[in-house]
């Protein structure tokens, strides 16, 4: 694969687990990654909670938004991760495209948010998610992302959600 691996995280809204994935990769990744999220569904707005977590872990965002996957339909890409919660009964967006597709499912923090729940548990649930999302990235960072092939990458994108499950 060639450097920078252009990905696109997937979710329904695009307003939290997308949003922390895009800005993780793309600092994490120093120039081996270039990320972008989009959501099948978009809320519009970018959760202030998935904000505060990465700013508390000083991850630099550049330019938030929550935009349709319509934008990205012509674009050329090397991966598509969808990160819905399969095990929650959320419908995943299906990327149709000719490309490396992963699925990283992780509990959507926003369902914390909108629970009435008090401070401290909606900051638990977004750190949660912040690590998960961490742990899967560095993984991916951790493997010789320019010698494998679409298949071995397809793989190996497997294994790390099984291993950081």
């Amino acid at each position: 694969m060639q450097l920078p691996l252009k990905i696109l995280v997937l979710c329904t809204g695009n307003s939290c687990r997308s949003i922390i994935a895009e800005a993780l990769a793309n600092h994490l990744g120093a120039g081996r990654l270039q990320a972008f999220s989009a959501g099948s569904a978009p809320t519009g707005q970018v959760n202030p909670h998935a904000l505060s977590v990465l700013a508390r872990h000083d991850v630099p965002v550049q330019d938030p938004r929550s935009q349709s996957w319509d934008a990205f339909e012509d674009q050329p890409l090397d991966l598509v991760i969808t990160v819905c919660d399969n095990a929650a009964g959320e419908s995943c967006p299906v990327w149709l495209g000719d490309t490396v597709k992963a699925h990283w499912g992780v509990p959507d923090p926003a369902h914390v948010a909108d629970s009435g729940a008090d401070a401290a548990v909606i900051e638990r649930a977004f750190e949660l998610t912040y690590q998960q999302m961490a742990r899967r990235i560095e993984a991916l960072l951790a493997l010789p992302l320019a010698q494998l092939s679409p298949t071995e990458l397809a793989g190996e994108l497997d294994a790390i959600q099984r291993r950081c499950d």
